[in-house]
């Protein structure tokens, strides 16, 4: 680079979230992409000291279903005056963190490796200020961490290391992903009033609307799922688009037909990428088979409103006490009539359940099955 090599300002994209609201992100030019992918693998691969091990977001091989079953596994312990810990939200993280911070983690790069070209070019991006709006505009505005640039990533994890560091040698367990934080033990208040300080100290707070004390009770919503003791099932968010994913393939899909309404469904479910799909994320991690063959009932009914042309089949809910899962069925006025008319069984559709059941056979097993389909 031999410190000639500029990114460009990004351009914003407003990308939608589960409330309704808006988060802005900065996606930079195809080329930059390509130097701030190989700039965030190298501060990953040169720096591991940095990243704290109660730190799991932004790693290969650590996904959001391997954190929620460890979180699963330590929820067993008794409450604390009615409470087993809190979850917690950084308010506004990729926007709020002041540019000292992300200059003081550049510094411990080149204090390990001496001074570096490409710290020169990251550096002097995350101290511009310029950006392209949605009207293509330049504006200027400070960025934090221009979330949507890949070394966002990595600064993310390690700008709170001393803090990961001071919760997880509290007396319970903690673990953090990306903006995401969850304390459960004994020092749950203590490790509460320390992290509200610490944030404090670096002009940084809580979501107030996303700190959450937990219950042995409830079921709570963490990275996409939801956890109550070792059980974990899906979040309301996760269960709407899956009822609306599988209505778009069935009942809400005009001029279709089951044989092609099994096929669209059987692509969602277990096809998807070729290597990821709804299957591989969700059946390695949901326990709950209550739940999931509610999922499976649903899917059925819309397949089966297919080949009857009555559509009235009702939708999923969520419910945060009910004790063996969290899944409801609302069941609509033709449901009881389609099952009457149709038989138990839908050429071509294999069960949720059955292929959780092959994918905790192997993987191997669960792949000759999708193949078949």
């Amino acid at each position: 680079m031999q410190g000639k090599y500029e990114i460009s300002p990004p351009h914003t994209a407003q990308i939608p979230k589960d409330n309704g609201e808006f988060r802005t992100v900065y996606v930079n030019e195809p080329m930059d992409r390509v130097v701030l992918g190989i700039a965030n693998d190298l501060l990953f691969e040169l720096m591991p000291e940095m990243l704290h091990g109660s730190c799991k977001s932004y790693q290969k091989g650590i996904g959001c279903g391997r954190v929620v079953t460890e979180v699963s596994h330590r929820m067993t312990g008794g409450a604390d005056n009615g409470y087993l810990g809190w979850k917690a939200d950084l308010s506004k993280y990729f926007d709020s963190v002041p540019i000292q911070f992300i200059d003081e983690a550049f510094d411990k790069v080149e204090v390990r490796h001496g001074h570096s070209a490409l710290i020169d070019v990251l550096r002097k991006y995350y101290h511009s200020d310029l950006y392209f709006n949605g009207e293509n505009n330049l504006c200027r505005q400070y960025q934090s961490l221009k979330q949507g640039c890949a070394v966002a990533s990595w600064l993310a994890d390690v700008l709170l290391y001393d803090l990961d560091e001071e919760l997880s040698e509290m007396d319970g367990y903690y673990v953090r992903y990306s903006d995401d934080m969850l304390f459960i033990g004994k020092d749950h208040e203590k490790a509460m009033e320390m992290l509200q300080s610490r944030l404090e100290e670096k002009s940084m707070k809580l979501n107030p609307k996303k700190v959450e004390y937990l219950t042995p009770e409830q079921w709570f919503k963490f990275l996409g799922f939801s956890i109550k003791g070792e059980m974990v099932s899906l979040s309301s968010s996760r269960i709407k688009t899956f009822q609306r994913e599988i209505e778009a393939r069935t009942i809400r899909k005009p001029d279709t037909t089951l044989a092609k309404a099994v096929n669209a469904v059987n692509r969602y479910l277990y096809k998807g990428t070729g290597e990821f799909s709804w299957a591989t994320q969700i059946l390695p991690v949901c326990n709950v088979r209550k739940d999931l063959d509610e999922l499976n009932k649903f899917v059925m009914d819309c397949l089966r409103a297919v080949q009857t042309g009555r559509r009235k089949i009702g939708g999923l809910g969520y419910v945060r006490d009910k004790p063996d899962g969290c899944i409801i069925r609302g069941q609509g006025r033709n449901v009881k009539a389609n099952r009457a008319k149709t038989g138990c069984n839908i050429p071509g559709y294999l069960t949720i359940g059955c292929m959780q059941n092959a994918m905790r056979t192997s993987r191997a097993a669960y792949n000759t099955l999708v193949q078949s389909l």
